[in-house]
């Protein structure tokens, strides 16, 4: 009986563990110019999530450096045709801008950064994107965020 008791207390420990929320992704930018993944579902319950981006491309950054920025998808035309390297490489190219909701600096080969991200900032059903600033390279590294 006690054994019984004791893998039941362990089973139900570890079902409880494999339910929590985890509330962080590892994002790779490589130098194909793709992110390792296309998607990132945030979980309502996470008061903070946490993007860990590293850039594994090989190019300097200023050839070729990969970021995140993240908007609301029904603003994407419009941030992508304000991205200028006259507003600065540590901006992302973009100006100050509310429809940004958050934006990293350019990284370099191997370099990393944690974004940490207020998921209050966030509505469920409201669609999301995340995607790199560099010059023409928001075509093709994008991805959703959703909250579910």
């Amino acid at each position: 009986m006690k054994k019984i008791l004791s893998t039941l207390i362990f089973l139900i420990s570890f079902s409880n563990l494999s339910l929590a929320s985890e509330c962080k992704i590892n994002l790779e930018a490589n130098g194909m110019m793709q992110f390792s993944t296309n998607t990132i579902s945030i979980d309502s319950s996470c008061e903070k999530f946490t993007i860990n981006l590293k850039n594994t491309g090989t190019l300097d950054v200023n050839l070729a450096g990969h970021n995140v920025v993240i908007s609301k998808k029904a603003d994407f035309n419009y941030l992508t045709s304000i991205v200028n390297p006259s507003n600065g490489i540590g901006n992302g190219y973009l100006p100050d801008d509310k429809k940004v909701i958050y934006k990293t600096k350019f990284l370099g080969p191997n370099e990393t950064f944690s974004l940490i991200l207020d998921t209050n900032k966030f509505v469920k059903g409201q669609e999301y994107i995340f995607w790199c600033s560099f010059l023409g390279h928001w075509g093709v590294m994008n991805g959703t965020i959703t909250l579910s």
